[in-house]
């Protein structure tokens, strides 16, 4: 993909991806000092998680691909992927915080035979209707991106009925 944004200088596609790269080695490292210390492996994460940061340019590069295969006018899109890595690299060694995904509010009490399910359903729907998820896809995940940026401005009952907090745990937005 970064080599069709520039065709002329495709150096500059590499070094855009190895930015992205260290910092998601950055981010890694520093996941593992702070899980590491005490009360380090919370209900939240101070940066971006490389998992969050990839399911993005996933979606996004599959909407990409669906978006040349219908030969949509480009033009300044083409950019997109390009900037978007640069930012995803920068917020996975900011310090904005995202909760876990431990700590939204999901059903936990699933058995083997119901995730079995679920993955077997969410397959389903990406080979029969893989085209809504072209569009649902990044939705969701740019939604958990700017999430993080929302979130210490919401109210703290708003915020618990998103996330599953602890009615005694402190508040440690800054």
């Amino acid at each position: 993909m970064l080599r069709d944004v520039f065709p002329e200088h495709p150096e500059l596609g590499w070094f855009i991806a190895s930015i992205y790269l260290i910092c998601g080695a950055f981010r890694l490292a520093r996941f593992n000092v702070l899980s590491m210390q005490p009360g380090g492996s919370g209900r939240e994460f101070v940066r971006l998680s490389i998992p969050s940061a990839a399911a993005l340019v996933a979606s996004l590069t599959l909407f990409i691909m669906w978006v040349e295969e219908k030969d949509f006018p480009k033009g300044k899109w083409r950019f997109l992927l390009p900037v978007l890595l640069l930012f995803l690299s920068w917020m996975m060694v900011s310090q904005v915080r995202y909760p876990s995904f431990k700590s939204l509010n999901l059903p936990r009490d699933a058995d083997l035979h119901q995730t079995l399910v679920a993955i077997l359903f969410v397959g389903c729907v990406v080979i029969l209707r893989g085209k809504i998820l072209v569009f649902i896809l990044p939705l969701f995940f740019t939604a958990y991106l700017i999430y993080g940026f929302v979130r210490p401005r919401i109210s703290r009952a708003w915020r618990r009925e998103i996330e599953d907090e602890d009615e005694d745990e402190p508040d440690t937005a800054p």
